[in-house]
C-alpha cells in the first residue's frame, strides 16, 4: 500500500500548501493539469488540507458507486450550505439524504417527465420566439431562462415565464449563491465568519430574494392544496409531493430542496446546452446534420410537439452527451470516505480529501475533439457528468429531454455562429463558458420537409 505523502504531487509551501497556485475560477484546469503530471494518483494542499486526486475511471466509479455509505461529499459542503439555509439531497448525507432522495427520482423519473412534455413544449416555443428577437445573443442567457421556467413549472407548478418577460434578475441572483457556495466551500479558512467581502455581501442578499421566492412557491402549492384536496393523495409536482408526504418534511426540509431542484435544474442542463451551441457554430457540418434530422422529425413544426418528437432526436441527444462529456459542468466531485479504506494500492484514511476528476477520466487524449457519432457508433467512452452510482444526478432524464426539445428547435429555425472569440472555461459551483456571443440567422426549411 502506498501512503498519501508518498505519493507526487506539485510543490508548495508551508501553511498553504498549493493554493498559492489555484485561480478559483480556473481552480478545475490547474487540478486537471496536476492530473496530467503527476497522475493517475496524486497530492496537492488547498491550505491545511491534503488532497488525493484520482484520475482513472476505474477508481472514480469504485469511489463514487460506494456512496452515499463508503463516501460523503466534503463535509465543508454540508457545513456551508446548511450555513445559509440550503439543505436538500445534494447536500445532506446518510439516512437524511435517502429520506430526501426517493422524492427526487419521482418527481423526475421519465414516466413523469413525459406526462407533463407539454411545459417543456411551451417553454421551447417561447425560446423560439426570444431568439427570433435577437439575432446576437449571450445564449447561456437565454438557456438559463428556459431551464428555470421549465423546473418551476414542472417541479413547482409555478410558470415563471421569465423567457417572455426577459426577466434574468432571478439567475442573477441564483448565480451569486451558487459562487458563494463555491467560494465557501473551497476556502482554505472561514473567511466569512471574520470578515464579508462586498460579493459576500451581495449574494446573502440574493439569498433573502431567493428565500422570498421559494416561500411564495410553497404558498401557492399549499393554497392550491387545500383548494384541491385530492393533490394531497395524487400530487402532480415535486413540491406537492414534499407538502403531502406522510413522513412530514419540515419547513428547512421544503425549502432547502426547493432551493436544490431550482438551482441543479437552471445551471446544469444551460451551461451544457451552451457549451454544445458553440461547438456546433465551430463545427457548420454538424450543425447541418442536426438540422437535417430536426426538418425530418419536426416535419412543419417549428419546435417539438411531444416527447416522441424529442426521443427521435438521435444525433441531438449524442451531441448533447458529447458536449457533456467534453465540457462537464462538474469536472471534478469533491468526497471523503466515511472510514479508513484504499483505492488503486493507496491508502486513505477517514476524512481524507479527495478529487475525483471526472472529466479528464472521460476525456483521454484519443477522445478529446468533438464527435458526436462515437455515441452512435457504439464506442460508448467513460461519461461520468452526471456522476455514477447511488447518487447520479436524479435530474439526468429531464436534462436530456430538455436538451433535445432546444436543440432540435434551435438547428429546425437557426443557422448560427460564435460573434466573438471562442469562449473560455469559468468554474464556479458548475464549471460554464464565459463570454458566449452567437449569431443567429433565420433558416429557410426545404420544401420538401413542409
Amino acid at each position: 500500500m502506498t501512503a498519501i505523502a508518498d505519493l507526487p504531487g506539485p510543490p508548495g509551501l508551508p501553511g498553504i500548501g498549493n493554493a498559492f497556485r489555484i485561480r478559483p475560477d480556473r481552480l478545475h484546469v490547474i487540478i486537471e493539469q496536476w492530473g496530467r503530471r503527476y497522475g493517475p494518483v496524486f497530492r496537492f494542499a488547498m491550505g491545511p488540507r491534503t488532497v488525493v486526486g484520482f484520475t482513472e475511471p476505474d477508481a472514480i466509479n469504485q469511489i463514487l458507486r460506494e456512496r452515499p455509505d463508503g463516501y460523503r461529499r466534503w463535509r465543508e459542503v454540508e457545513a456551508v450550505a446548511s450555513e445559509i439555509g440550503i439543505v436538500g439531497p445534494f447536500t445532506s448525507e446518510g439516512e437524511d439524504w435517502r429520506r430526501q432522495r426517493r422524492l427526487a427520482v419521482t418527481a423526475l423519473n421519465s414516466n413523469h417527465l413525459r406526462r407533463y412534455f407539454e411545459i417543456i413544449a411551451l417553454a421551447t416555443e417561447r425560446l423560439h420566439a426570444r431568439l427570433e428577437r435577437t439575432p446576437e445573443t449571450a445564449i447561456l442567457e437565454d438557456f438559463m431562462s428556459y431551464s428555470v421556467d421549465v423546473t418551476s413549472a414542472l417541479a413547482f407548478g409555478h410558470d415563471l415565464n421569465t423567457l417572455e418577460r426577459g426577466d434574468g434578475e432571478l439567475q442573477e441572483h441564483i448565480a451569486r449563491v451558487f459562487e458563494l457556495l463555491s467560494r465557501r466551500i473551497l476556502a482554505p479558512v472561514p473567511y466569512w465568519r471574520v470578515v464579508k467581502p462586498p460579493a459576500d455581501r451581495a449574494a446573502e442578499h440574493s439569498l433573502e430574494v431567493l428565500r422570498e421566492q421559494i416561500a411564495g412557491f410553497i404558498g401557492a402549492a399549499r393554497t392550491r392544496m387545500d383548494a384541491r384536496p385530492e393533490l394531497h393523495d395524487a400530487p402532480e409536482n415535486f413540491l406537492e409531493s414534499m407538502l403531502a408526504a406522510p413522513e412530514r418534511y419540515s419547513d428547512a426540509d421544503v425549502t432547502g430542496n426547493v432551493f436544490t431542484m431550482l438551482f441543479a435544474g437552471e445551471d446544469t442542463t444551460a451551461n451544457t446546452l451552451a457549451w454544445a451551441t458553440a461547438m456546433l457554430a465551430q463545427n457548420p457540418q454538424a450543425q447541418g446534420r442536426l438540422a437535417a434530422e430536426a426538418d425530418a422529425v419536426l416535419g412543419a413544426a417549428h419546435t417539438p410537439r411531444t416527447a416522441e418528437d424529442a426521443d427521435a432526436m438521435h444525433f441531438g441527444e449524442a451531441v448533447f452527451r458529447e458536449a457533456a462529456r467534453l465540457k462537464s459542468v462538474a469536472p471534478i466531485i469533491f468526497v471523503e470516505p466515511n472510514a479508513d479504506t484504499s483505492v488503486a494500492g493507496v491508502e486513505l484514511p477517514a476524512g481524507t480529501r479527495i478529487a475525483a476528476l471526472t472529466r479528464q477520466a472521460g476525456r483521454p487524449e484519443k477522445v478529446a475533439r468533438f464527435d458526436p457519432d462515437r455515441w452512435l457508433d457504439g464506442e460508448n467512452p467513460v461519461f461520468l457528468p452526471f456522476g455514477a452510482g447511488p447518487r447520479f444526478c436524479p435530474g439526468r432524464n429531464l436534462a436530456f429531454l430538455e436538451a433535445k426539445a432546444a436543440l432540435a428547435m434551435l438547428a429546425r429555425n437557426f443557422t448560427w455562429k460564435l460573434a466573438g472569440p471562442p469562449p473560455r472555461e469559468r468554474f464556479g459551483f458548475t464549471m460554464g463558458p464565459a463570454g458566449l456571443r452567437v449569431a443567429l440567422r433565420p433558416r429557410m426549411v426545404p420544401a420538401s420537409k413542409l
